[in-house]
């Protein structure tokens, strides 16, 4: 039985934290895919002697370096400006600047306001993941043909 809950703020304070933790979980996922990237590239990098002369190094590398860009963009924290005058950013910070007390009907259009900015900063984070994941899979795939009819060629003419 759906029951409409008591304090009508709650429902976004869920939806704040569900998006709170989907960006770290999204900055975890970039950190390894990083790490993931490097250790792919290695073996790329020591096959380049194998791979056609008309190949240059820096097309070999241009998917590795679209997908570092991704990754270290879902990484860069973002100061939305939107909601910017209640999230403040600063190196000289006081307790004055958080003693605002926010009235009832203001608190709930803050939290909709941090709703719709953390669901946008999630929205690009996945954006960017996704692009680094695909640009990976398809380097993966074009480097095994390559290395595979490299192989052939070889073995044909040997």
């Amino acid at each position: 039985m759906n029951t409409i809950a008591v304090d009508p703020a709650q429902p976004y304070r869920g939806l704040i934290a569900g998006y709170t933790d989907a960006i770290r979980q999204s900055d975890f996922k970039a950190n390894i895919a990083i790490l993931f990237v490097a250790f792919m590239m290695g073996p790329v990098l020591g096959n380049y002697p194998r791979f056609p002369s008309y190949l240059p190094i820096p097309l070999v590398m241009l998917p590795f370096i679209i997908v570092y860009i991704c990754l270290l963009a879902v990484l860069i924290p973002r100061y939305p400006k939107r909601g910017g005058k209640h999230f403040i950013v600063s190196r000289n910070a006081t307790i004055s600047d958080f003693a605002k007390v926010v009235e009832a009907e203001d608190e709930l259009e803050q939290l909709k306001l941090r709703c719709s900015v953390l669901s946008e900063l999630l929205w690009w984070k996945t954006l960017y993941i996704r692009i680094s994941f695909f640009v990976a899979m398809a380097s993966i795939v074009a480097s095994m043909f390559l290395l595979v009819t490299i192989w052939y060629a070889s073995e044909r003419a040997g």
